[in-house]
């Protein structure tokens, strides 16, 4: 019967390990295709708010598509809850515009390597939040990554101040929103899934924005936007994969530490890098490549 037992444990594990890697993989494909097609959004068609609006639309609707056929069960707010997806929404809008925003001052490579503070940044956020522990190998790792951080930062003579301050403000804003969200998916008290959460927060964000995207024109940059076929499938598109990276982060959260999740990240933005050479080049000096 031990060895049964054990046995079962056994698969109960490796199926648990094989449903994390699938997470990772998705979320990674999501990350990737996402931070190149704003990129080349945010160059072409410059009304933050308006894209940011269509985005979470996209995410709302997919949410309620599969809720309406079964798939998934959207469970509404209890009193309880209200509060902690305020405070998550409202950094959730924060975020989306300086990273917009960063994509239309700074070239890729940049954005990606700025972007490399974050486990860094996440990491600290644990531990004096979560009471997570450092150990010696996680710390000279990130050390690693902060060093590239400020090397490429110092060799890149074409970045912008506002370029410069909506980059390293979005590295900030993302630790602290992973770590936090670590905990609501942790916690017991809000007991919610990742679904449940994307979709709430998504949802209590959107006065926000539309009131921000209202003061750029909205829905005048709307409806110029349906006039622009290339630009319209692009936004389209993103709004899909933002529901999957929203919704595959939180399902991460679940699984494993908000840190993990970061330096996870440093790989996707290496493959994001290595793409954007293609798609979105610009120039990169020997010390950015080291």
């Amino acid at each position: 019967m031990g060895k049964e037992d054990a046995r079962q444990a056994a698969e109960v594990e490796s199926s648990q390990q094989f449903r994390v890697l699938l997470l990772f993989l998705g979320h990674a494909s999501c990350s990737v295709f996402l931070v190149l097609i704003n990129k080349t959004i945010s160059v072409s068609f410059s009304y933050a708010w308006t894209v940011v609006a269509i985005q979470n639309t996209g995410t709302i609707l997919c949410s309620v598509g599969l809720h309406a056929f079964g798939k998934v069960v959207l469970r509404p707010l209890q009193r309880h809850q209200v509060l902690p997806l305020l405070i998550d929404a409202g950094w959730l809008v924060v975020v989306l515009y300086s990273s917009f925003k960063a994509l239309q001052e700074v070239s890729v490579p940049l954005y990606v390597v700025v972007r490399n503070l974050v486990p860094f940044l996440t990491a600290i956020c644990e531990r004096f939040a979560l009471k997570k522990p450092m150990d010696v190998m996680l710390i000279l790792a990130l050390l690693v990554t902060f060093a590239g951080t400020v090397l490429y930062s110092v060799s890149d003579f074409s970045i912008s101040q506002d370029g410069a301050k909506f980059a390293f403000a979005n590295a900030f804003l993302v630790a602290g929103m992973c770590v936090y969200e670590r905990y609501l998916m942790t916690s017991a008290e809000i007991g919610l899934s990742a679904i449940d959460v994307n979709f709430h927060r998504v949802l209590l964000s959107m006065p926000i924005i539309l009131g921000f995207a209202y003061f750029e024109g909205f829905p005048g940059t709307l409806i110029e936007l349906g006039s622009r076929r290339f630009e319209l499938c692009l936004v389209v598109s993103s709004a899909f994969a933002a529901f999957g990276i929203g919704t595959l982060l939180l399902a991460l959260q679940a699984e494993v530490s908000a840190t993990t999740i970061q330096v996870a990240n440093v790989a996707y933005k290496c493959a994001t890098t290595a793409v954007s050479r293609i798609t979105h080049p610009s120039e990169v000096s020997p010390l950015g490549y080291l």
